[in-house]
């Protein structure tokens, strides 16, 4: 998993040698479930390739719901996950925007109990400077990676290329742990939850309202810009970045709408997560 154009689809690639699919445009390569069979020290190995959030084609929700259904069909055939990679790009300067609202979600779909089987892997590191990138790796594990290693997550630094990719998937093989399942998948089929009740869902939900605030925000600076005296030919671009803008709030909007509750679904969440507490918190005393 991981934001649009981090490398996920390159990654198998490499694994297979089979390059359809991977992009080398400003489009998105990845727009459905892809599911590649390999065999790594004689075992067999099934990679699944998620689109990314900021994907070209799909909007960020209608990419949650893909995902989501994807892991509760497996989850219903009793089948669970032996790791989960999340890509990040070792050149992206800063953590905001796409990038940080990817993680977030990610975060709230995986849940606490499967953080010890998630590997964050850097890529692009054929395109930085060594010294910065590491500078830029030990940001991510002391800032926003650290409650996620704190739980148990590894890194892993992909060096672009094929042994780099195998070296990983090596490392999962030999791994000795047990398969988990994520959070979203017990919360849908377990909690019968619906994916805007989810803690993914919420979160993706609360991450477009903040976009939408400040989509809405550089709206009226725009607006206030163009009834002061001015060029006509700054005018028309600030009018024709207006209108893209307005555009990109609309969509965000859009997605707001298809996750918001309403106060009564609110309140069940909440009672059933309370409900939950209690039962484990039985459960314990009991033991």
């Amino acid at each position: 998993m991981g934001t649009s154009g981090t490398g996920k689809s390159l990654f198998i690639s490499q694994v297979t040698g089979n390059e359809d699919g991977v992009g080398h445009q400003l489009t998105s390569c990845t727009s459905d479930i892809g599911v590649t069979k390999c065999t790594i020290l004689g075992f067999p190995v099934v990679l699944v390739d998620t689109p990314g959030f900021d994907d070209t084609e799909i909007s960020d929700v209608q990419v949650l719901e893909m995902i989501s259904d994807w892991l509760v069909k497996t989850y219903r055939r009793k089948v669970l996950l032996s790791f989960i990679l999340f890509f990040h790009r070792i050149t992206d300067n800063r953590m905001s925007g796409t990038p940080l609202r990817n993680l977030q979600v990610f975060q709230k779909l995986c849940g606490h109990k499967a953080m010890s089987r998630v590997i964050l892997v850097t890529t692009m590191w054929d395109e930085i400077e060594v010294e910065i990138g590491q500078e830029r790796l030990d940001e991510l594990k002391g800032g926003y990676w650290k409650p996620m290693i704190a739980k148990g997550s590894k890194t892993f630094e992909h060096r672009n290329d094929p042994s780099s990719a195998l070296e990983l998937l090596e490392m999962i093989v030999h791994d000795k742990g047990e398969r988990t399942r994520v959070a979203l998948q017990r919360e849908i089929t377990d909690l019968k939850m619906k994916l805007p009740e989810t803690g993914a869902g919420q979160e993706l939900c609360s991450c477009l309202e903040q976009l939408a605030q400040e989509q809405l925000k550089i709206l009226r600076q725009i607006r206030g810009k163009t009834r002061n005296p001015i060029a006509k030919e700054s005018e028309g671009d600030l009018r024709k970045e207006y209108a893209e803008l307005r555009f990109q709030l609309d969509a965000t909007l859009s997605q707001v709408q298809a996750l918001e509750l309403s106060l009564a679904q609110r309140i069940v969440v909440r009672l059933r997560r309370t409900w939950r507490q209690l039962a484990l918190t039985l459960v314990k005393r009991q033991d």
